[in-house]
């Protein structure tokens, strides 16, 4: 399997990605996109998962970075953008349909945290996505609103002032998205302080994972919703995969409920959200392997 480094258009905004493609892949291979989590970028676990779908399927998987984030184009730096990442997701999709090795009737996503939901919502409104997975999978509007409202209403208001300084020539101002080690406490969620322990530790750390993002992203991904749309993705399939000790599991319960079939909520025993980022992979990729294997 060879690693290539690639680029592609999202509107006017160029978009750095990993193409793996396997050494005996077939003309015409079927291919898979993964949507690294809120904060993330394409060297973490999309593209641990890239390269092992890559490797157990012989599909060729394509792990990007999303508008302002890593290697990609976009500024300010670290926004995130809700609605353009989907369609960020839909441009993947269209690049991978121009390779001449790639079926464009056998396009899966598979979305990671925040990527879940974003991979949902793109597959609900664009048929070209013919399977979508998740693996800890979040609506990342609904968890911005469990916000408690008199603080998210504090953090909007710095955002909108945050804007007037940007565009006046000012510097981007930024929120933290993980603690730092010395500021966990036990009131400390769990998904925070794991969070903390890969983002901002050899385990998960990359530099250009910068644990940032803009002040106003908050508005942004509070009017956002990955399930407005999500019965809309049936007939085509789709696949949540959670551990059973996440404290996001609620999101994947609730896009089950949500969607049509076919669907399976698939869980890893004793797993937490952040497990399934990479320890927890040997564990979700032979499930991975057999639905995408089936559906593409």
């Amino acid at each position: 399997m060879t690693r290539k480094d690639v680029t592609f258009l999202s509107g006017n905004l160029k978009l750095a990605g990993h193409l793996y493609v396997p050494a005996n892949v077939k003309a015409k291979s079927p291919a898979i996109i993964t949507v690294h989590p809120f904060g993330g970028v394409k060297e973490q676990t999309g593209g641990v998962y890239a390269e092992q779908l890559s490797n157990e399927l012989g599909f060729i998987t394509l792990a990007f970075d999303r508008r302002h984030q890593g290697s990609s184009e976009g500024e300010p730096r670290q926004l995130e953008d809700s609605y353009g990442m989907i369609e960020d997701i839909k441009s993947a999709v269209t690049y991978l349909s121009t390779l001449d090795q790639v079926d464009p009737a056998r396009i899966g996503v598979l979305g990671i945290c925040a990527g879940g939901g974003y991979a949902l919502a793109a597959a609900s409104l664009d048929p070209r996505v013919k399977a979508v997975a998740t693996v800890s999978g979040v609506d990342l509007g609904g968890f911005i609103r469990t916000i408690p409202k008199e603080t998210l209403d504090g953090i909007i208001a710095q955002g909108a002032q945050a804007r007037i300084q940007y565009a006046r020539g000012g510097e981007v101002q930024y929120l933290p998205i993980v603690p730092k080690k010395e500021d966990i406490n036990k009131d400390t969620t769990d998904l925070m302080r794991e969070g903390s322990e890969y983002y901002l530790t050899p385990r998960g750390g990359y530099p250009t994972s910068i644990n940032r993002t803009a002040a106003w992203s908050y508005d942004l991904m509070a009017q956002y919703n990955s399930f407005s749309f999500l019965e809309w993705i049936a007939p085509r399939a789709t696949l949540l995969i959670a551990g059973t000790k996440a404290d996001t599991l609620c999101y994947s319960e609730q896009a089950y409920k949500l969607a049509k079939e076919p669907k399976e909520l698939f869980l890893v025993e004793g797993a937490t959200h952040i497990d399934l980022y990479d320890r927890g992979v040997p564990q979700c990729v032979p499930k991975l392997k057999e639905f995408f294997g089936h559906k593409l």
